[in-house]
């Protein structure tokens, strides 16, 4: 099991009404669509990127370009969450060859829809500018608040490894109203 430098395995510091969103351990992308009317995925990228410095000590070569995808998950206009997925290239050949594949389908029908492929505790952190997704999720999404909640994990098929990062943007920064 992968020890997340800067990332805790507790909610406590989070908002209550995220925590849910947080800690939900089945598909998020289903999650969303269930309470979000005109769900969509936005791709933004796709290829073979350097790893960021908090996720490079995962892969065995850090110095290697990883496969990356980035996305928006999004209702209507409105950019919900902001995920971040790396796997080696060698990864992407084996075990989660049908992520190339992907195109605009979400990745969780692929990774929940696979009994074999297993699912790492989530790690969660609070994000703020000096961290690049934080940067990526604004450049994407437009203005966000000081800092935002992300959580990660990684899924496993056989010995390959894929790391999922999701960064939870303005709708989920507010307080609901009573």
């Amino acid at each position: 099991m992968h020890d997340f430098v800067f990332w805790r395995s507790t909610l406590a510091r989070a908002p209550r009404h995220l925590r849910p969103w947080l800690s939900e351990r089945g598909s998020l992308t289903r999650r969303l669509i269930g309470h979000f009317p005109d769900f969509s995925l936005r791709v933004l990228c796709q290829g073979l990127y350097p790893a960021h410095q908090d996720e490079s000590l995962f892969f065995s070569s850090p110095a290697q370009s990883l496969a990356t995808r980035e996305v928006l998950l999004c209702s209507a206009d409105q950019a919900l969450v902001f995920a971040h997925s790396i796997t080696s290239p060698d990864s992407l050949r084996r075990g989660f060859h049908l992520l190339g594949r992907t195109g605009s389908k979400p990745l969780g029908a692929l990774l929940f829809a696979d009994p074999t492929i297993q699912r790492s505790r989530l790690a969660f952190c609070q994000i703020d500018r000096r961290h690049p997704l934080w940067q990526k999720a604004v450049a994407a999404a437009g203005p966000q608040a000081a800092t935002l909640w992300a959580r990660r994990s990684f899924f496993y098929s056989g010995r390959d490894q894929l790391l999922v990062t999701e960064v939870f943007l303005a709708p989920f920064n507010r307080q609901p109203t009573p």
